[in-house]
Formats: C-alpha cells, structure tokens, sequence
C-alpha cells in the first residue's frame, strides 16, 4: 500500500513539474500523458485531483490545463518567509535596544498564536517565551491585533471557544472585546494588560504585507514595574514604528 501510495505521489509530481517545461503553460491531457511518460487515463485522474485542489485550472470544459491560483499562495508564502527571515531579526534586536524589554514575532494559528521569533531582554528581571510557543488570541496583546483584523463573523465563531480566564484582568465578554478591538484599529496598538499571566505588561503592533493584510504581529513584553500606564504611552510609537519598518519590506505602502 504505501509503494502504491508513493506511486502516485511521484506520478503527481510529474505532472506538475510539465509545467516547468512547457513554456507556452497550456498543456493538454495528451501532450502531458507524453511528457511525463504516463497513460491518458493515468494523467486525466490526476489532473482531475488538482483542479478539484486549485492546482490545476482547465481552461473551457474540454480544454488544456494551466498552473492554477494556488500557487501564487505558495510563491507569496516563500516570498514573506524568506524576508521576514532575513529582515525580522535585526529589527527586533533594535526594537529592544529602543526599548530595553524582550520583543516577541508572531503568527495565527486557528484560535491561537504562534511565537516564531524572540529577542530576550538584558534587563534581570525579564520576560520569556520560546520559539513555537502557542497562546489564546483573546489575552495577548499579539492575538488582540489579529482579533481586530478579522471579520466580525469571524470573531463570533471564535468566541464560543475562546475568553477563557487565565486572570482578573482576562477580558471574557464579547461586547467588551469589540469596544477594545475598535481601540486597536483606530490606534494601531494592542495591549495585554497582565491577561494571561499576572504582572506582565504587552505591546504590540500589526504586521502587514503588500496587500495591507495582517501576516503577523510584533510586540515588546515586559513586568509591570517598568512597563507602567506613562511607559507603555511613550513606547506605543516604537512598537507601531518598528512593524510598520518590518511591514514596508515586506511591501506594504499604505502609511
């Protein structure tokens, strides 16, 4: 079963990369059943699954097939991960060097966030978190910015199974979280405000690519004991200013 099922994973990817070989892009069933060296009947199944999945587009009901949308997905995705990759560090170390506290790049997952990337403070008493750490949207600053992106019907789903309380300050009313999030789109600016762990303070700030949507969100973390009601207002600026320079590398023009 599992020669049978690597089988037709190779004969898929023969089919795809006659693609890569045609250069005029159309391609027939007959002339993709001689370039990959497959039957006919072989070839229209597999072209038949890649439409179905955006692979594939057939042009008219009986026409030759092209690379479908869904590629451009792939190749934007490559494109954002290798620039962040590139360009997200250096600006995070500057952002703490700006602001002395630990500096946090995140992503959505579903109804949570991802951390992919994290400077730690030089200060003793700091904040931590790890690479590939997960968090709820409703209680980090990070996880508001993407709340406040989303669709309202969007955000109602979600809310059946989200604001669970980790701490007093954890907001768990639906229409209290639409007052903040209207907050945040006008100021640019999500604050965690000791909601998922007691004593702990977030900034954080959109990340966008060339089409205005939100890939990520970058954010500064510290303890209450620095990060007080005056701190967070002078360092709201330098939060929105350093994702809004990770933001126009990656193409986004809007400000």
């Amino acid at each position: 079963m599992e020669n049978e099922s690597t089988g037709v994973i190779v004969k898929t990817f023969k089919v795809l990369e006659a693609f890569l070989i045609e250069k005029n892009g159309d391609i027939g069933i007959s002339q993709l059943a001689s370039l990959t060296g497959l039957k006919v009947s072989t070839v229209h199944r597999i072209t038949s699954v890649l439409v179905a999945g955006g692979y594939l587009r057939q042009l008219g009901k009986r026409g030759k097939y092209t690379l479908g949308l869904k590629f451009i997905d792939f190749g934007n995705a490559i494109k954002r991960n290798l620039r962040i990759k590139d360009i997200v560090m250096p600006i995070m170390e500057n952002l703490r060097t700006a602001t002395g506290e630990s500096v946090n790049l995140a992503i959505r997952d579903q109804d949570n966030v991802v951390y992919v990337e994290h400077v730690d403070s030089k200060q003793t008493l700091r904040t931590f978190t790890e690479a590939g750490n997960r968090a709820p949207l409703h209680c980090t600053g990070v996880g508001k910015i993407f709340l406040a992106s989303m669709r309202e019907e969007e955000r109602i789903i979600l809310s059946k199974k989200l604001f669970t309380r980790f701490t007093d300050n954890t907001i768990t009313d639906f229409r209290e979280m639409e007052k903040e999030l209207s907050i945040i789109r006008r100021e640019g600016i999500a604050i965690d405000n000791g909601e998922m762990d007691i004593g702990v303070r977030c900034i954080a700030a959109p990340v966008k690519d060339s089409d205005a949507r939100v890939i990520a969100a970058l954010s500064i973390s510290g303890p209450y004991t620095r990060l007080n009601n005056k701190r967070v207002e002078e360092l709201k600026p330098l939060v929105r200013g350093y994702a809004l320079e990770i933001s126009r590398t990656l193409g986004y023009t809007a400000e």
